[in-house]
């Protein structure tokens, strides 16, 4: 990866703006919050695909070649795409497979370990011009992460993280993501994480932690470090846009809940899914509807 991914990130994006959803908002303050947790994808940012691509299990292909050439890999074949996109499926769903074996409930991947399985694979089968062994793959993860799932920030995104911070609230992540998701948010905005106001021990990445939600797991590290700070799971907020993922998942962490229903892409009801039998505390159709939480 470049010392500075940002302007390579910056030139693949495109401007979007959510679709309304017919939500009713429900902004009553549910009591006493003093930390407020985030999802990233559909929640913080638009996400073209609704979710990180990943969650689906079926890469696309989007001009696979032409991403190869830009990240620095060659290949002769004009029907790659369909290859690649195969070999990411086989890949992940493997990888699932083995830490399912070792008793974990939700799995997640890295993807640059896949990366370099599926380019060893297509070296190997002669579909790359150049041994791939030694070179970096960030890039190339990352264009084809945009490529199939273009983001760009949600509307109040990143105002209403400072205006709470300003406030008083602890800021976090709790979020399926990849190495890549910190770094788009980070060239979005201009700013570093810690800079936007969340507090770097109160963010939890799937990808690092070999889990996602729905698996509590993932909220078990952000709540630990804000019980050092005198804060019960129950005054914590935790803002997403899907029931299971989100509501259901954090609530069984023991967080108060807020559904962010402010994007059709995103907005996951999980109508009929026996797993999710709570509701949440309030849903939210702007990001700036959480000024509520502000005296």
């Amino acid at each position: 990866m470049a010392d500075n991914p940002a302007p390579a990130i910056r030139e693949m994006l495109t401007q979007m703006t959510p679709i309304t959803t017919e939500a009713v908002p429900v902004t009553e303050t549910p009591g006493n919050i003093r930390a407020v947790l985030f999802d990233i994808y559909g929640t913080l940012l638009i996400s073209g695909t609704g979710d990180i691509s990943l969650a689906s299990g079926h890469p696309g292909t989007f001009g696979m070649e032409e991403i190869l050439t830009q990240s620095g890999f060659t290949t002769s074949s004009r029907h790659i795409g369909d290859t690649i996109s195969d070999l990411l499926e086989r890949g992940i769903r493997e990888r699932h497979e083995e830490l399912h074996r070792l008793g974990v409930d939700y799995p997640e991947v890295e993807i640059r370990d896949i990366w370099k399985k599926v380019l060893t694979t297509l070296w190997a089968d002669g579909l790359l011009d150049d041994d791939p062994a030694d070179k970096p793959v960030d890039l190339l993860a990352l264009r084809h992460e945009l490529a199939v799932n273009p983001v760009w920030p949600m509307p109040g995104f990143p105002e209403i993280i400072s205006r709470l911070g300003n406030a008083g609230y602890l800021i976090g992540i709790v979020s399926n993501a990849q190495f890549y998701t910190p770094l788009i948010l980070e060239a979005l905005t201009g700013k570093s994480l810690e800079q936007l106001g969340f507090g770097k021990k109160l963010c939890a990445w799937s990808y690092k932690l070999t889990r996602s939600k729905p698996s509590t797991d993932i909220f078990k590290g952000p709540l630990a470090q804000l019980s050092n700070s005198g804060i019960i799971p129950y005054e914590v907020l935790y803002v997403g846009n899907d029931m299971l993922n989100d509501v259901a998942t954090a609530s069984s962490a023991g967080c108060r809940t807020a559904l962010f229903a402010g994007d059709r892409r995103s907005l996951r009801l999980r109508e009929g899914d026996e797993r999710v039998d709570v509701e949440p505390d309030m849903v939210i159709t702007e990001l700036s509807q959480l000024d509520t939480l502000i005296p």
